[in-house]
């Protein structure tokens, strides 16, 4: 259930339900919970945010030698209502201390007010991570929520009713600044980055830099690889896409959509080349109503202002939310 005063929102609901079925074969093993040798808990962890570039920077990252990057990805472990009930034992597990750096990335740990305190039970485990935040241009990252959303068959509702709701998923994913607020009282101003995923698709290499150094690494680092870019939109509302979403939601399927993060990079870049076509030119994003486009943009103008104050820079590209 949503908490008080929060409108429901099948949408997130739907998502957020397949982010804690992917581990029910987890919850069932003994195996799976154990502690494995070399376990170490992260000291690296990307907070979101949802269709921000999380999943493009968490692949760059893995490739750097002195980095492990989380298989699955997407482990929402410090979510009490999605995987926290699996266990420390189970989430060091899946990191090696033989990595100078280890991380994961959940976007759910910047989804208030449905989930709260990811921050403090970080903060009480690894106080000393690093924690990059990943944004984009506000309504832009609100319409590729929408495009996901719809594609996966999570929302079905009116896109010009649905965005009118103020306090909707998809207008508190897009504050930044709100969403910061928990780890802003918790860690220190060096331990936080901000990257854009304007920045990450414009300037690779030197956001890359910027990425390694943050986090202690050799920054010279580059890879051809680089120039992957991970779950376009472009899919979206391909056949290959929707037929693909339906089929993981039968039981016979179910299994290879909770192991799909962990095969091998090499094969699941065949995987996403085939379902994704990274080379395919982005999807058209649905246009709002200029009335909405403009109720919309007003409600983000005192959050952008204190995100670009705190990053030090403005975010080019983005509309004006003065």
């Amino acid at each position: 259930m949503p908490p008080q005063n929060l409108p429901r929102d099948p949408a997130d609901e739907a998502m957020c339900a397949r982010a804690r079925e992917r581990y029910t074969a987890d919850r069932k093993s003994r195996f799976r919970r154990r502690r494995k040798r070399h376990a170490q808990l992260p000291n690296f962890i990307i907070v979101g945010g949802l269709k921000c570039g999380t999943t493009s920077i968490h692949h760059y990252l893995g490739l750097h030698p002195e980095i492990q990057m989380s298989k699955p990805k997407e482990l929402n472990f410090f979510v009490e209502e999605l995987n926290w009930d699996l266990g420390l034992d189970w989430y060091a597990s899946r990191f090696d201390d033989r990595f100078k750096v280890r991380g994961e990335s959940s976007p759910h740990y910047t989804n208030l007010p449905r989930f709260e305190g990811a921050a403090e039970r970080i903060r009480e485990h690894c106080p000393d991570a690093r924690l990059l935040y990943m944004v984009r241009d506000p309504i832009k990252r609100i319409l590729s929520h929408w495009v996901h959303a719809t594609g996966a068959g999570y929302e079905t509702g009116d896109l010009v009713e649905v965005l009118s709701e103020p306090n909707s998923s998809y207008m508190n994913r897009s504050k930044y600044w709100m969403q910061l607020q928990p780890y802003l009282e918790r860690f220190d101003r060096e331990q936080i980055e901000i990257v854009a995923q304007e920045e990450l698709q414009r300037e690779r290499e030197a956001t890359m830099r910027k990425a390694f150094a943050f986090v202690g690494v050799d920054e010279n680092f580059v890879s051809e690889q680089f120039d992957r870019e991970w779950e376009k939109s472009s899919a979206k509302e391909s056949d290959k896409y929707q037929l693909m979403e339906k089929l993981i939601k039968l039981p016979g399927f179910r299994s290879l959509d909770r192991n799909f993060d962990r095969l091998p990079e090499s094969m699941r870049w065949i995987v996403e080349k085939v379902v994704h076509d990274p080379d395919k030119p982005p999807a058209p994003k649905p246009k709002l109503p200029d009335d909405l486009f403009e109720t919309v943009r007003g409600r983000f103008g005192e959050d952008v202002a204190a995100l670009q104050k705190f990053a030090g820079r403005e975010f080019a590209g983005w509309h004006d939310y003065s």
